[in-house]
Formats: C-alpha cells, sequence, structure tokens
C-alpha cells in the first residue's frame, strides 16, 4: 500500500484508515505543534487537535537507532507537558489495542460516537 498524501509512510497510511475503519473520526494528518516558537518543533502523524490525541506509527528506526530514540523520548515528553496524548504505535500491536487505545483516549477527552 502506498503512502497516501499525508502521510509519510505505507504504515501511517494503513494505521490512519484502520482507525477511520473503526468508527473514529477523520483524523487530521501531519498537524504542526508549536510551542511558543515561529516554527512548530513537532509535526503529529495524526490525530485530532480539538481533543489533543494524535497517533504515530514509530517505524523500526525509532528504536534501532540511538538518537532517534532520544529525540523521540524528548518530543514525547513535551507533548505529554502541552497536554497532548500520543498513540505511539509499532508494528507488533494488535490492531484491536491500537484501535481500544485511540478510542479511550478520545472518550477521555470529550468525543461521543
Amino acid at each position: 500500500m502506498p503512502a497516501e498524501s499525508g502521510a509519510a509512510s505505507p504504515k501511517e497510511t494503513w494505521l490512519r484508515l484502520l482507525l477511520i475503519d473503526a468508527g473514529l473520526p477523520i483524523p487530521t494528518t501531519q498537524i504542526p505543534v508549536y510551542d511558543g516558537r515561529y516554527w512548530p518543533f513537532a509535526f503529529l502523524d495524526m490525530g485530532w487537535e480539538d481533543y489533543r490525541v494524535s497517533a504515530e506509527y514509530d517505524g523500526d528506526h525509532h528504536q534501532k537507532d540511538r538518537p532517534q530514540y532520544v529525540k523521540d523520548h524528548k518530543r514525547q515528553r513535551k507533548l505529554e507537558s502541552m497536554g497532548w496524548i500520543n498513540i505511539r504505535v509499532i508494528n507488533e500491536d494488535d490492531p484491536v489495542d491500537v484501535i481500544r487505545r485511540t478510542r479511550n483516549a478520545l472518550l477521555s477527552r470529550g468525543w461521543r460516537p
């Protein structure tokens, strides 16, 4: 499956379609997140800005490349400090669990099906 417009990888496309097919609202892709500077410190793979919930697919390089791993860890903490719930997804995750985690995060922020 090729990546769709707005997705940086085929796995991001897979994740987006998984969540939509599960009945969750259509997420916005490549969401810029600002921390008071003129440029974004992060672009979230996809999410729902009104609820401050995002979902991101982490490929193998996020774990095998130490500098990338450290950058991701710091970025995650910063997002959490700004009130975001960031659902991190890896290849080994059970799709049913990914849907459950994302649905629960959205529900906790006021989304109603």
